[in-house]
């Protein structure tokens, strides 16, 4: 993608990689691919967004299956990585399902999409929260858990309040398997994190009959005698 201002083209680079294509006997492409080419990229740790990037090789303008090369790259969707890239980060990139080839950041241009250092990755990427969590996604929300998941990653980004797995389970369960109702119950988290817990915890305020930060099926409080 290119900006335009003043008769002054600007290209976008938003990291540079070291990237590896797959010789032709391994998967890889048939014939050599040349600087500009755009093909999709799947990061580590976030199979849920396949997103698409342009190559813009370093040094030579065209690399043949099997070689490495270093390129820049600009990426579509830049909004859903923000503060999520980090150096040494791999990724794979494909031509439809065929995966041609790995790379890893070597340096992150955009800074808009570095991650805070001093923040566990695990506490912003729903794909490294307990098995649990990931789960249930899958089960309740079948077709539609990679747009679930999408919609609670960006929720978890926005503000470390929202990083918890007591409200995340929270959510797919008020969700009640219905992403138009979980994007409600987000919204509502945004508002006041509290009001979601009142919603699903309790039964009447005196009363709590769930504790979240238990695994989901684990979460009901037994009744006292």
């Amino acid at each position: 993608r290119y900006l335009q201002a003043e008769q002054t083209i600007v290209k976008q680079i938003d990291f540079i990689a070291e990237l590896e294509f797959l010789s032709t006997e391994q998967g890889g492409r048939n014939g050599y691919a040349s600087s500009g080419y755009r093909q999709h990229i799947e990061f580590e740790n976030y199979p849920e967004y396949l997103t698409s990037g342009n190559q813009t090789y370093i040094g030579k303008e065209k690399v043949e299956p099997g070689e490495n090369v270093k390129a820049e790259i600009a990426i579509l969707g830049t909004e859903y990585f923000a503060k999520r890239l980090y150096e040494n980060m791999e990724f794979k990139f494909c031509e439809g399902s065929r995966t041609i080839g790995f790379g890893k950041i070597i340096e992150i241009i955009n800074t808009d999409l570095k991650y805070a250092s001093g923040i566990d990755q695990k506490t912003i990427n729903l794909n490294l929260y307990p098995t649990d969590i990931k789960n249930r996604l899958e089960s309740d929300y079948g077709k539609n858990s990679g747009e679930a998941k999408r919609s609670i990653q960006k929720l978890i980004i926005s503000n470390k309040e929202f990083r918890s797995k007591r409200i995340v389970r929270a959510l797919i369960y008020a969700g009640n398997k219905d992403v138009v109702h979980l994007k409600k119950m987000i919204e509502l988290t945004r508002t006041d994190w509290r009001d979601l817990l009142m919603n699903v915890e309790y039964e009447y305020p005196e009363k709590r009959v769930r504790d979240f930060n238990n695994e989901i099926g684990n979460e009901k409080i037994k009744a006292s005698r």
